[in-house]
């Protein structure tokens, strides 16, 4: 099934959904993206005008588009797809396998590095964004991600961090911190606990 944005044509090709307001909705999660630099304060900007965004209701039979609430998920989903990007990929996501209590247990849901996906046609058909925005969304978001050990950028909750002077992230519960100058290395300080 394809993703909110997207449909089948008469010839079986992938092609951006007809209906503008999908299409513009999910135009509005990319533009967004780029101003603010956080899928966070997407999900946020678009909670606040309660703007309702497409979901595709899985169904083995039926194929149903609704408008729900923002859920940042959705958020991630749309930015992570490479689909919209006119890419097409096929195994992106692996399935481990562990043995408890002597019985073998799946577990999926763990996102292969992209050399070791199954198929990737880029250009496959039209998409939202260009294959270097993608890859350019895909280093920001890697670079938001919490807790990660490069400090180069970050988000704050009012978007990229670039030049912004003294960007705070707490690290852990207790009382460790990073304060950041947006240049150079980052410095660890102790803070007194609340």
């Amino acid at each position: 099934m394809l993703p909110p944005g997207f449909c089948w044509n008469e010839l079986g090709k992938i092609e951006i959904d007809p209906d503008e307001h999908v299409a513009g909705v999910v135009r509005l999660v990319f533009t967004k993206f780029r101003e603010l630099g956080s899928a966070r304060q997407v999900f946020l900007w678009l909670r606040a005008p309660d703007i309702k965004m497409p979901v595709v209701l899985r169904n083995v039979q039926i194929y149903k588009l609704t408008w729900k609430a923002p859920a940042y998920h959705t958020v991630m989903q749309i930015l992570q797809n490479p689909l919209y990007a006119g890419a097409y990929a096929c195994g992106r996501i692996a399935q481990k396998t562990r043995i408890v209590d002597g019985r073998a247990h799946k577990v999926s849901g763990f996102k292969k590095p992209r050399e070791e996906w199954n198929v990737l046609l880029r250009d496959n058909h039209s998409g939202y964004i260009s294959w270097q925005e993608y890859e350019d969304n895909q280093m920001l978001l890697l670079e938001n991600a919490h807790m990660k050990k490069n400090c180069s950028r970050k988000s704050t909750r009012g978007g990229r961090a670039s030049n912004r002077l003294d960007a705070v992230r707490t690290l852990r519960a207790d009382d460790a911190c990073v304060l950041w100058s947006g240049q150079g290395e980052c410095t660890s300080v102790s803070m007194p606990r609340r």
